[in-house]
């Protein structure tokens, strides 16, 4: 489907045909390609090479960057660091994380020093809220809802970037045994944006039968997370997934769209009712998303 720039000009018929195309996909499987998204290509070529000349450093250098909760989790994760929810290995992969941080939460963070490394990455990181900003509109005027009905949810929205790196043999390293390089799983997240070099994203299908996701030109392929799940009591699907081990190097470049510090998700009134029972529990974005990364990560 295609998302028209902020900055051209189309009818409430162009708004609303997107938003429909965009309610379609979140009502089914939860996923879909996005073109026409105003991201320019020469800058995703340039954070693709920011993320290649990274992960080419020595591991001393990369770990002055390592990511834990003083630094908000923003930083590097290093092979085998973060811990598997589905089996009892770790994670065949090479992650860092650049984004938002939030003042509030003790001594504060020199978000400047995380993202050093990713320069334009920085950049693509700030065209990545507005085109989420922009995703997530569609979304409310799908639902009916006014994007009031969000602003207290969003404000100081805690929206992050990851540079991810898959080696050949990055499993064997770390003495994991499963098909698959990161676990299946549902992002903590509104909704994930993604970019990838090679194939090896897969999504859980209607069957159960996991769909490989392969790189197509000019889109962004977009999955939805646990939070518009959870806001709409399942109307709108989150989509699982996870990473198949890899032939080849692989690198991808993932954007999460993600609520306040302080917010609290949980089914939206309007969601539930007689015979529409909240199928959800709230979760709380700040604390309870925190204690889940800290039992991945440790505390760092």
């Amino acid at each position: 489907m295609c998302l028209p720039n902020r900055g051209r000009d189309w009818s409430m018929e162009d708004k609303a045909r997107v938003a429909a195309e965009i309610g379609a996909a979140s009502r089914s499987g939860g996923y879909f390609f996005l073109r026409h998204h105003g991201i320019a290509a020469d800058l995703l070529s340039a954070v693709y090479e920011e993320t290649r000349r990274f992960y080419r450093l020595p591991v001393a250098e990369k770990t002055k960057y390592n990511a834990g909760e003083r630094s908000q989790f923003l930083g590097y994760r290093g092979l085998g660091r973060e811990k598997s929810t589905a089996h009892a290995g770790a994670e065949a992969c090479e992650q860092y994380r650049i984004g938002n941080t939030q003042g509030s939460l003790g001594t504060p963070v020199a978000a400047d020093f995380y993202h050093a490394p990713f320069v334009q990455g920085a950049c693509l990181f700030k065209r990545l809220v507005d085109l989420g900003d922009r995703v997530f509109s569609a979304c409310a005027d799908d639902l009916g809802l006014p994007e009031a009905d969000f602003d207290t949810s969003m404000n100081s929205p805690m929206h992050r970037l990851g540079f991810n790196h898959y080696g050949v043999g990055h499993a064997e390293e770390i003495g994991n045994t499963v098909d698959y390089a990161m676990s299946p799983h549902v992002d903590l997240s509104i909704f994930t944006i993604l970019t990838q070099n090679e194939s090896g994203l897969e999504v859980r299908g209607p069957e159960g039968e996991w769909i490989c996701v392969p790189p197509v030109q000019d889109a962004l392929f977009v999955f939805l997370g646990d939070y518009l799940q959870r806001w709409t009591n399942g109307l709108y699907v989150a989509c699982e997934h996870r990473v198949r081990q890899v032939r080849t190097q692989r690198l991808s470049i993932q954007y999460k769209h993600r609520p306040g510090h302080d917010a609290v998700v949980s089914p939206l009134d309007r969601f539930v009712g007689e015979g529409k029972p909240a199928r959800y529990g709230p979760f709380d974005t700040g604390g309870q998303y925190v204690s889940f990364l800290k039992s991945l990560l440790g505390s760092g």
